[in-house]
């Protein structure tokens, strides 16, 4: 067995081993990153470690310090409470609300993970209380999140970008359309199909009364001052976020070890240590001879469509931004080279993104889980596993149908 063969089995039994074991897949990747590097390719321990992703790793610290100070201090749920009074009324706008709502916070910065885990009690308690269906606000919570969650500032967009800038291409705005694009599609179905034109109209609007006290004042300001200047200034992300959230705590306006303690270690972890792994694997020619399968069963029609699938299929049982993106999208050149020139690759990786992203439904997924638990006690949550699980599957799906549709092709 040749060692290219031997470093793709190690991948995927890091991944397997993890999602069997509930183990962060980055630690197990950190490990077989040494055990494969070291011990049967040769690898020195510096070679090994330097596929410790540095700069992909400060700046996803960077932001989700930030935005665990906004969390802690109670600025995102009062912004989502705030939002959700605007319907005045109306039911039937509820979910089309939070969808909107969970986009625009989520592309924001703090991601689609915290955003659903902050979202979902909230919509789930409304879903109770208007006698809403919980698998609509559900999965409006989800797709809003998704929508959001891969734009430049969010960390599965940066995690995104910073890939496809490994590969030469600039993916800030192909990904982030095309997964609004997508989602938004999706979403419309959603609510069809689950009946949101359907509510009736009745008495909300209980939280408007709640304010912004001051220290929550101040974290909307200096996050919007992080926001103009990432964006507008074009400073470095991971540094203006740290310089935002020092300046949070030199404010008084969170405890720092309650902030400190709410970034999503877990999730950092997970990353940088499976592109450990990736970096092993690459080195050793195992990405080279993944990209050669990937092509030899796509011709220049059929692979957006095969790559959405493959990555939908392997979230399902990984992270799509810890494992499916940093495994599937250095394959994107080598495959391009041998399906044709015409393959446009940003269709590639644009697909790759949203494949990823649109399993999340499913129960077994983080974002499904999140509103899987946050469902009320008096609902048939055995049913709610079982409508999330069949969104899960059928997004994947439809997924793959859109890639024959040109949405990917978008730059």
């Amino acid at each position: 067995m040749n060692i290219q063969i031997v470093t793709l089995i190690a991948l995927v039994l890091a991944i397997f081993i993890g999602f069997k074991k509930k183990i962060n897949t980055g630690l197990v990747g950190i490990l077989f990153a040494f055990a494969v590097g070291h011990f049967m390719i040769g690898l020195k321990g510096k070679e090994i470690i330097n596929g410790w992703p540095t700069n992909l790793f400060f700046i996803l610290l960077g932001m989700t310090f930030l935005f665990s100070i906004a969390k802690v201090n109670g600025t995102l749920e009062l912004i989502s409470k705030k939002v959700s009074s605007l319907a005045k009324g109306n039911t039937k706008l509820l979910p089309i609300i939070f969808f909107i709502m969970t986009a625009i916070i989520s592309g924001l910065g703090p991601g689609a993970i915290v955003v659903t885990a902050l979202m979902s009690p909230i919509a789930m308690k409304l879903a109770k209380d208007e006698n809403i269906p919980e698998i609509l606000m559900a999965t409006m919570v989800v797709s809003g999140a998704i929508a959001g969650g891969l734009s430049p500032l969010a960390s599965a967009g940066i995690i995104a970008n910073t890939l496809g800038a490994e590969q030469g291409l600039d993916t800030a705005r192909s990904v982030f359309l095309s997964t609004l694009v997508v989602s938004l599609i999706l979403g419309v179905v959603l609510y069809i199909v689950f009946g949101g034109y359907k509510l009736s109209k009745k008495d909300i609007g209980k939280e408007s009364s709640h304010t912004f006290n001051k220290e929550q004042k101040k974290t909307l300001i200096v996050i919007l001052m992080v926001i103009v200047g990432i964006l507008i200034f074009k400073w470095d992300i991971g540094l203006t976020a740290f310089s935002g959230a020092v300046i949070l705590l030199l404010l008084n306006t969170v405890d720092e070890k309650d902030a400190i303690a709410a970034i999503p270690w877990s999730t950092l972890l997970l990353v940088s240590g499976v592109a450990m792994l990736v970096n092993v694997v690459t080195i050793a020619g195992g990405i080279d001879m993944l990209s050669s399968f990937l092509a030899s069963i796509m011709t220049e029609k059929t692979a957006s469509s095969i790559m959405a699938v493959t990555s939908g299929l392997m979230s399902a049982v990984s992270s799509a931004s810890g494992v499916v993106l940093p495994t599937l999208i250095p394959t994107v050149p080598k495959i391009v080279e041998q399906v044709g020139g015409n393959v446009n690759p940003y269709s590639l990786i644009n697909s790759i993104v949203v494949g990823a992203h649109m399993v999340t439904f499913s129960p077994l997924s983080t974002l499904g889980a999140l509103t899987l638990a946050a469902a009320t006690e008096s609902k048939d949550k055995q049913k709610l596993f079982g409508q999330l699980l069949i969104v899960g599957i059928g997004s994947v799906i439809f997924g793959g149908l859109i890639g024959f549709l040109g949405i990917y092709n978008i730059r």
